[in-house]
């Protein structure tokens, strides 16, 4: 995305070669390091025994090879695709590649434990390790993720010569990239111009979208379309919002599809989180890595606040933080029961939207409910516990002069990500093993949707590349070639 439009060399990255991982199990720690030097094969058989490392090396191998399941997941990008009969053209030049994808379609669709199933992987700590990873990507176990995602990344992990990225100077950086993008073509990023409503017409007996209206009033006009990143139940509320008590019949329909759309799209759990800013003096022999997560492997990866995951990012980018200090970033991912905290509402229930900025009184009410600080201090319990097996003094640090400590639960994640009921994206529909998600296309013409709600899903490269599908949607054929075109001449698409 960052080579599409021409900002990826305002980036600086940071490389480094895995994480650690806590297990409560046996209290012990090891690391997942990248690459083909063995360490993480030896890390194995010192947790697992041997036959959990030559299980491991036999499924990578399998992966791996000429053809396998990871090459064949990243056979087709996401710039050949888009929502519409065009498609057929963009993807022409793929033709072999599908021909060659063949039957491993269906694995790459499945879940990932039939992957697991086909090559025979029996050992217990092998089959816990991937329920982790497909967790860590999509807030699912491997029985209800995707096989394609975990694949792809089990190349990004332990091919030869992988390594990981940071960009310097942080998330910031990155989104200042994508930004300039935007402001470079033209283009005009408006914050704090929340979208509370969409322009509805019906032409011709068709419901479109011609623009937007801003909590201030402002409308916007489209030229082309709207792109709507917001989750389909999100969605699903500003639309309804956006529908009259005299509107026609067809945007009554068209409304009421994605409304039912929604309804039948379950969620992952939501997020606790944990910022901190402490003193880093004294910290040096603890050779402190970039990211852990810490997990019972005992206990199902999807069971309530088990795998809390740390990121450190001024152990690599010290200019993060003030002089003498570490920032860290703790969360429970995607395992908290929105159901808990959803009585602090009004209503008692999440209505669909903020509908207020983030930063506003109204919008924070729930931080004034009896009971509300006593749960968030005790849901923060398991991240404070989690740290503390990277840094055992964490709490004494977080007392200390110049030190910060805020805890977000569910209803900030909400809050300030716009995200219903604080979730981390879809989960697969009752009765179904893997998500069943839409496209770019929706039953409103000139109404495009990406995110996470839509194909391919949770996680920033499936987000990254329904936007491009989306995008790809937007413009023609030929359009989306020429950029293709562009991409290959930089090796950034193959």
């Amino acid at each position: 995305v960052l080579d599409a439009v021409n900002t990826a060399e305002s980036i600086d990255w940071i490389t480094y070669d895995g994480w650690i991982i806590h297990d409560y199990a046996d209290g012990k720690s090891f690391k997942l390091t990248t690459g083909v030097s063995g360490l993480f094969e030896q890390a194995i058989e010192e947790k697992a025994g041997k036959d959990a490392r030559a299980e491991f090396e036999y499924f990578s191998k399998e992966m791996l090879a000429p053809n396998g399941l990871t090459e064949v997941s990243g056979y087709i990008p996401p710039f050949a695709l888009r929502g519409d009969i065009g498609a057929v053209r963009s993807l022409f030049n793929y033709l072999w590649k599908f021909i060659r994808i063949g039957t491993k379609g269906a694995l790459l669709t499945g879940p990932f434990t039939v992957t697991m199933d086909k090559y025979n992987i029996q050992n217990e700590f092998v089959r816990k390790w991937y329920d982790y990873l497909a967790f860590a990507l999509s807030g699912l176990d491997a029985a209800h993720t995707q096989a394609a995602p975990v694949a792809y990344t089990i190349g990004d992990l332990h091919r030869k010569g992988c390594i990981l990225d940071y960009p310097k100077g942080g998330m910031d950086t990155l989104i200042e990239a994508l930004v300039k993008g935007i402001t470079n073509h033209g283009g005009e990023l408006r914050l704090n111009s929340r979208v509370e409503k969409l322009l509805l017409v019906e032409k011709d007996g068709d419901a479109h979208c011609e623009g937007v209206i801003l909590n201030n009033g402002k409308v916007i006009k489209t030229r082309k379309g709207v792109v709507c990143n917001a989750p389909l139940w999100n969605m699903a509320k500003i639309l309804k919002d956006s529908c009259e008590d005299d509107a026609p019949s067809c945007i009554e329909s068209a409304v009421s599809l994605v409304q039912e759309q929604a309804n039948d799209m379950e969620m992952t759990g939501a997020f606790m989180h944990l910022h901190l800013g402490i003193p880093k003096a004294g910290l040096e022999d603890l050779n402190l890595e970039l990211h852990y997560s810490v997990l019972n492997f005992d206990l199902d990866v999807t069971a309530e606040q088990n795998l809390v995951i740390i990121s450190i990012p001024t152990v690599v980018d010290p200019s993060l933080a003030p002089e003498g200090y570490h920032i860290i970033h703790a969360y429970t991912a995607a395992s908290e029961n929105f159901s808990d905290w959803e009585s602090f509402l009004e209503n008692n229930k999440d209505p669909g939207k903020v509908g207020a900025n983030p930063n506003s009184k109204i919008a924070s009410k729930y931080n004034e409910a009896e009971g509300y600080n006593q749960l968030k201090d005790e849901k923060a319990e398991a991240l404070w516990k989690a740290i503390e097996t990277v840094i055992p003094d964490v709490r004494a640090r977080a007392k200390e002069d110049g030190a910060v400590s805020i805890v977000g639960t569910p209803l900030t994640h909400r809050r300030y990500n716009q995200r219903f009921r604080g979730t981390y994206g879809p989960a697969p529909p009752e009765g179904k093993d893997v998500w069943e998600l839409p496209g770019p296309i929706t039953p409103i013409k000139g109404l495009l949707a990406c995110g996470d709600t839509t194909f391919p899903g949770i996680g920033l490269p499936g987000v990254a590349a329904s936007g491009t599908i989306a995008a790809n949607t937007l413009v023609s054929v030929d359009k989306q070639l020429e950029l293709m075109s562009e991409l290959k001449s930089k090796s950034a698409l193959q």
